[in-house]
């Protein structure tokens, strides 16, 4: 076809030619694979974020089911329930207004602080019950992250309240309140009360706490002769699901996890809204109804912000109730690194055709060879070979610029799984004191019970929680709380082996689990070194000796499972904290 042709223009016109088509060819090929396999990448980023966040809402869940089903059955409550109830019926006539008029009327407190009223200086036998009762279960509302609790008599009347809300003494079979949730709770389980059956309803405006979203869950009580005689039911908050979903670390600048109700309106707020979202902002996207029929996937859709984002989606459980779990970052975030890329091919290839024009087939295949190298190992970098070498040399021109690209592309990557690996760290540990969290020390409580059945040995657990920490955290403020906090966890260190597994279940409460015990007085002295070294933790400007309560179980002695252990460390550590304190009981 050319054999006419002068080799000084047949072999430029070739060269050029065959430029075009490779820097076209090499181009589309690079784009491709790059935009695949940061889609990928995304895809399993996004992926692994919304797992963590239902995995932290299921645990959260699991643990409410667990503390709510533990304080149903509980001796103490129903001592209280019984005694509420006697007390309830030596009032005076006109209960209601009068325990109103007694616990809120007369409360110096403010609202928020109403619970901060121990009993009323009335001499009756119900302020005299209150009085004994009220600061137990004032604690357990602290130290459970409830908002509030409740108890009520068979009749319906809400007979006491932690918080003192517009709610307490009202009957809400047929009063004002007889439509809200926490109506729903009692006259479900009043109807049919079973022993251990919990009942939850979902967040709905609830008046006497200012209109704001609440949701219930509650469960029946029975005496010892087991017959039914009240409801404890306990009032959700908001904050615990906004602490797990609205946690930024991997989402970069727009992405955000949230929770959608079968109503399809938010039960966690948006990252991106000032204003609270929760029960406000309807979400009626592919994701949330497909999430909703039980499927999951990952899609590129529009958000509730009509916003082009990756959305990955998954059916929850929240207790009884189908919730859609979200998690997506906005289409324009994930592709720029892609758009990037895209035009900085576009420009090598062009000025790659002018310098093959000048400078012939030497040059050409000077220029080639390195762009196929980078196109190998970017495929390979693609399939996540992060030990790939990228063996182009040093070079000042537009392939070294490729080349360099190329060294950010894999810097990159291997910084996306290192930040999968942290995300990995912030879920299994406790971001101020770095012990592990409570789900990691179950899962390695139950490997080791485990171990301990197949070896037949020993061990020990050690529940410890902060005597009188409240009080120095109301007057001295969460950053001093944070640092004794700290300080706390470097002194269980610092009494333990390495073998020995210390663990911060929240708040004020750690565990330390010890294998293989060969002594139950080794485990008696670390108790007591532990009680020392807390009460030798100083903070400056604090004016308040800091001790503890530890309650000690040991497998299988004093159960078979993790759960058992823990029930009865919490029981003996009670017990210590009720024999005065900066002591610790065991069983």
């Amino acid at each position: 076809m050319f054999k006419n042709t002068q080799i000084t223009k047949k072999f430029p016109l070739a060269m050029v030619t065959f430029a075009i088509l490779s820097a076209i060819i090499t181009g589309a090929i690079a784009y491709t694979n790059a935009k695949n396999g940061l889609t990928v990448a995304y895809e399993s980023k996004i992926e692994s974020l919304l797992e963590s966040r239902k995995a932290s809402v299921l645990s959260y869940v699991d643990r409410t089911k667990k503390e709510v089903g533990f304080y149903v059955k509980n001796p103490f409550v129903v001592d209280a329930m019984k005694s509420f109830s006697d007390g309830w019926q030596l009032l005076p006539k006109g209960k209601k207004e009068y325990l109103k008029g007694a616990y809120i009327g007369k409360n110096p407190f403010t609202l928020d602080e109403r619970s901060s009223m121990h009993y009323a200086d009335d001499g009756t036998k119900y302020s005299e019950v209150h009085r004994k009762h009220h600061p137990v279960f004032k604690h357990l509302r602290d130290v459970g992250s409830f908002h509030d609790i409740f108890i009520f008599n068979i009749d319906g009347e809400l007979i006491y309240s932690v918080s003192k809300e517009d709610d307490f003494a009202e009957n809400l079979v047929n009063g004002r309140l007889k439509d809200t949730g926490l109506a729903n709770v009692f006259v479900e389980i009043n109807e049919n009360p079973v022993a251990g059956k919990l009942i939850y309803v979902d967040y709905k405006p609830y008046l006497p706490s200012g209109n704001t979203p609440a949701s219930f869950i509650g469960g029946a009580v029975f005496d010892e002769e087991n017959n039914y005689i009240g409801v404890l039911a306990f009032q959700m908050p908001i904050e615990p699901l906004d602490e797990i979903m609205q946690v930024t670390a991997g989402m970069g600048d727009s992405g955000e996890t949230y929770l959608v109700g079968s109503d399809l309106l938010m039960r966690s707020n948006s990252r991106f809204y000032a204003e609270s979202s929760i029960l406000k902002t309807k979400v009626d996207t592919p994701s949330v109804q497909r999430a909703l029929q039980g499927k999951k996937g990952i899609a590129v859709i529009q958000d509730y912000r009509g916003v082009s984002v990756v959305s990955a989606y998954e059916t929850i459980r929240f207790f009884d109730k189908k919730w859609a779990v979200i998690a997506e970052i906005d289409s324009e975030e994930v592709m720029a690194p892609v758009n990037a890329m895209s035009t900085f091919l576009v420009i090598s290839g062009v000025l790659l055709v002018f310098v093959i024009a000048f400078l012939g087939r030497y040059l050409a295949l000077d220029i080639a060879n390195p762009i196929v190298e980078m196109t190998s190992t970017m495929n390979r970098l693609a399939n996540n070979d992060l030990g790939t070498n990228i063996n182009v040399d040093r070079r000042a021109d537009e392939v070294g610029s490729m080349a360099d690209a190329l060294v950010i592309f894999k810097a990159n990557a291997i910084e996306r799984n290192k930040l999968h690996k942290e995300v990995s760290y912030l879920a299994n540990h406790d971001s101020l004191t770095g012990l592990p969290s409570r789900k990691c020390a179950v899962e390695r409580l139950n490997e080791l019970l485990e171990q301990a059945l197949e070896s037949k040995t020993e061990l020990a657990l050690m529940f410890i929680d902060l005597d009188n920490f409240k009080p120095i955290n109301d007057t001295y403020g969460h950053g001093t709380g944070d640092k004794i906090l700290e300080n706390v966890a470097v002194r269980l260190k610092r009494c333990i082996t390495e073998v020995d597994i210390a663990a911060r279940l929240g708040g004020d409460e750690f565990i330390v689990i010890f294998p293989e015990v060969k002594s139950h007085d080794v485990i008696k002295n670390i108790a007591k070194d532990i009680l020392l070294e807390i009460n030798n933790i100083t903070v400056p400007g604090v004016d308040h000796e800091l001790s503890a309560s530890i309650g000690i179980s040991f497998y299988p002695s004093s159960g078979k499972d993790g759960e058992a252990l823990l029930k009865r460390a919490d029981i003996e550590m009670y017990k210590a904290k009720n024999s005065g304190k900066n002591n610790y009981s065991y069983s």
